[in-house]
C-alpha cells in the first residue's frame, strides 16, 4: 500500500505530462482562468506572472523615490498621536506599457496614510511591466509602504 501511495505522489507531482505550472489570470470583470486557456486578450490582468512587475531601478530606486516623494509625517499631520508602525498596502495594475491603473488601498489605518501612499504611487514613473511566456502582460501589484509614528 505504501508503494502505491508513493507511486501516485510521484505521478501527480513529478510527471511532466500531468503536473502543469499554471498561472492564474483575472480579467477586468474578475473572472479567473489559467494561462493555458487564454492567450491573446488585451484586457487580461495576471494575478501572478513569471516575472513580476517592478519599479524601474529596483528596490534601491524605490527607496530613493519614497524618501524624495513621500511625506512621512502624514499620520502626525493628521492627528495621530499614539506611536506605531503602519504598513499600508496599495494594489494597482501595471499595464503592458508600464502605466498604472486602478490604484486602491487595501488597508484602512486612516490619518491620511492611504491617501498619501496612493498619491505617491500615482505620481511616480511608469513601472516595468510583468512578463509571461516572454511577453509583456498586464498584472496586479501589491505594494507595501510603511509609516512609523515615534
Amino acid at each position: 500500500m505504501r508503494k502505491l501511495i508513493l507511486f501516485t505522489i510521484y505521478i501527480f507531482v513529478f510527471h511532466p505530462g500531468i503536473s502543469q505550472n499554471l498561472t492564474t489570470i483575472t480579467d477586468t470583470l474578475g473572472h479567473q482562468t489559467d494561462s493555458n486557456t487564454i492567450r491573446n486578450d488585451a484586457d487580461i490582468v495576471f494575478s501572478k506572472a513569471e516575472v513580476e512587475a517592478g519599479f524601474p531601478g529596483g528596490a534601491p530606486a524605490w527607496i530613493e523615490y519614497l524618501m524624495k516623494s513621500l511625506n512621512p509625517n502624514t499620520p502626525i499631520d493628521n492627528g495621530r498621536k499614539k506611536r506605531g508602525k503602519f504598513q499600508v498596502i496599495v494594489r494597482f495594475i501595471v499595464w503592458k506599457d508600464g502605466t498604472l491603473r486602478d490604484v486602491v488601498a487595501e488597508t484602512k489605518f486612516g490619518y491620511g496614510m492611504e491617501e498619501e501612499a496612493i498619491r505617491v504611487i500615482k505620481n511616480g514613473p511608469n513601472w516595468i511591466p510583468a512578463f509571461q511566456n516572454g511577453r509583456r502582460v498586464n498584472a496586479y501589484r501589491r505594494q507595501p509602504i510603511t509609516f512609523v509614528v515615534r
